[in-house]
């Protein structure tokens, strides 16, 4: 085995903490909650990268989460990273990045936003088949975009499929779409959405309670 992969194995074993470090955001009495992770501890990496297999299925092979692009994107307070568990066993997550992190992609160079600084990417939004159609992926959205905007962010972007962009709720726009994106032979939608305010007036300026029921 090449000595240098080794090494580089080593060091990046030791940037991932040995247990997950987080904080609950939301919680129910159904013993679904929602985590803000600061940082991803091994236990949680083979379910992480599970999840993401999902992603990969209506996006590319660039989804699939590693031990690298999760240390690079569950790295509270640079990204805005939530997990959504069940029982102690994740089963979703989304992760929002601030757009200047693609300022040299081809995909981004449609949104005059990029060097402003307030518009977060939603780089992954996953929750297991079998849990949708229960509000856990719509909770999960709604502290997403109640966090973004408490955070400062003016508008929230993503790449998603024809169409999708239209069940959004509130002010949205396609600034591009992609024909074939990246191989897939699927239609793509660049969209911007602007953020509303979601959570009551008396947070205005702080961060969002850090536990509440749901």
């Amino acid at each position: 085995m090449n000595q240098q992969s080794d090494t580089n194995d080593r060091q990046l074993t030791l940037n991932i903490a040995e247990e997950t470090r987080s904080r609950i955001i939301a919680s129910s009495s159904l013993n679904f909650q929602i985590e803000l992770i600061e940082r991803v501890g091994e236990e949680d990496i083979s379910q992480l990268i599970l999840i993401s297999e999902h992603l990969v299925e209506e996006f590319t092979e660039d989804v699939r989460l590693t031990k690298t692009s999760i240390r690079k994107y569950f790295d509270y307070p640079h990204t805005l990273p939530f997990l959504a568990r069940q029982s102690g066993v994740i089963i979703g997550y989304i992760i929002g990045v601030p757009l200047e992190y693609f300022s040299n992609d081809p995909s981004f160079q449609c949104d005059s936003n990029l060097g402003e600084k307030n518009t977060l990417y939603t780089y992954a939004f996953v929750v297991f088949q079998k849990y949708k159609g229960n509000g856990y992926a719509k909770t999960l959205k709604r502290v997403y975009l109640s966090w973004a905007k408490k955070k400062g962010f003016r508008f929230v972007t993503g790449h998603v499929q024809d169409g999708v962009s239209q069940r959004f709720s509130g002010a949205v726009q396609i600034l591009q779409r992609f024909e074939n994106w990246h191989g897939t032979n699927k239609r793509f939608e660049y969209y911007r959405r602007l953020l509303v305010s979601e959570v009551p007036s008396a947070y205005t300026g702080q961060n969002p309670p850090l536990v509440a029921k749901i």
